[in-house]
């Protein structure tokens, strides 16, 4: 009985320590200058364009400078077989120059998108989050949650 009472007491203690982890309280911040958010962020994608499927990623490369590049992708799996592959194609990529006002980046890029970013700070981990908004040149509506994923790089 004592085994049993105890195997239960584990079981509840990594129960109450699985449901403890707070989900993060995100709180806008104000971003400074660019190399504050230099590097290469990353996110799924949601739009209101047909063409974009539920997994397509945007990938946002800012550099120190303000320069910027945008890169979304699609990952296709293939199933020949016992053999799977999987294959990123680029869906499409622009570049553009980030504007710095009243502490949101916004762009117009190259091809005609524009797009605003709000950094997120979650005050209890330190982890960041730029929130995308944008919209092409043909109207359509874009949005992804980016997590920092690296120092700056090339988006491809």
């Amino acid at each position: 009985m004592k085994k049993v009472a105890g195997f239960i007491g584990l079981a509840f203690l990594h129960l109450m320590i699985a449901c403890s982890s707070v989900t993060p309280q995100w709180q806008p911040t104000a971003v400074t200058d660019f190399k504050s958010v230099a590097g290469k962020w990353d996110g799924l994608l949601t739009s209101n364009d047909p063409r974009v499927l539920n997994y397509d990623r945007a990938t946002l490369v800012i550099e120190d400078t303000g320069a910027c590049e945008s890169v979304i992708t699609r990952t296709r799996t293939r199933v020949q077989g016992m053999s799977v592959d999987y294959g990123v194609t680029d869906v499409f990529a622009e570049k553009g120059k980030l504007v710095l006002t009243d502490g949101k980046l916004s762009t117009k890029f190259e091809k005609g998108g524009q797009m605003t970013a709000q950094l997120y700070v979650d005050p209890a981990s330190g982890e960041r989050m730029l929130k995308a908004e944008g919209k092409n040149s043909q109207g359509f509506t874009y949005s992804a949650n980016l997590k920092r994923t690296g120092d700056s790089a090339s988006a491809k």
